[in-house]
């Protein structure tokens, strides 16, 4: 069964309207505008807070410069596949590792990081959406191989949380380096105490 989920910003689920359009982002008259539709006969559930699934659907993207359109289709399909569409009308986000992503898209404009970002995401991956001016720390999202949407939180408390065992944060520590950076703060105190 093929299986997309959706998440990282709150869609229409009732994709009642004739172009099917469920969301869309724009940063600027002048930008590019970024879409996901859902075709005729694709069901959309949501599942929690800014997580959807549509079953028996699979993500195909087009982006044609001409256009100013950048857009995900969701279309009817029997396949095995499992695939993620991550969404963000705020100040984009980030892929761990960045083989994940099979497509993306941005539209930048307005004041400081401003930027709204779609992608289509193998799942396996990490998710780093960031904050205007980047004023606080980065919220981090596991997408697990089976299909689950997890909030890891901030880089501290993931760090936390692999150190008590959690398999996706020290996956994620692990690709990022933190852990060996503590590993090295600690032997420089140590270093420092002789």
């Amino acid at each position: 069964m093929a299986l997309t989920i959706i998440a990282g910003d709150a869609i229409e689920i009732e994709a009642n309207r004739e172009d099917g359009r469920v969301w869309w982002a724009q940063n600027g008259a002048k930008r590019t505008r970024l879409a996901l539709y859902a075709a005729q006969g694709v069901h959309i559930e949501r599942v929690d807070t800014e997580v959807y699934l549509a079953r028996d659907a699979v993500p195909v993207w087009t982006g044609e410069e001409w256009h100013r359109e950048a857009a995900v289709y969701l279309y009817p399909a029997e396949k095995h596949e499992l695939h993620a569409v991550w969404l963000n009308t705020h100040c984009g986000f980030a892929v761990v590792p960045k083989d994940a992503v099979l497509w993306e898209a941005s539209s930048f404009g307005g004041p400081k990081n401003s930027e709204s970002k779609i992608a289509v995401l193998k799942t396996g991956c990490y998710v780093e959406e960031y904050t205007y001016k980047r004023a606080t720390p980065s919220n981090w999202y596991a997408i697990t191989l089976d299909g689950v949407v997890r909030r890891l939180g901030t880089r501290s408390n993931i760090v936390a949380l692999a150190l008590r065992g959690d398999k996706d944060a020290k996956r994620l520590a692990e690709l990022k380096g933190w852990l060996s950076e503590l590993t090295t703060a600690g032997q420089l105190e140590v270093q420092d105490e002789l």
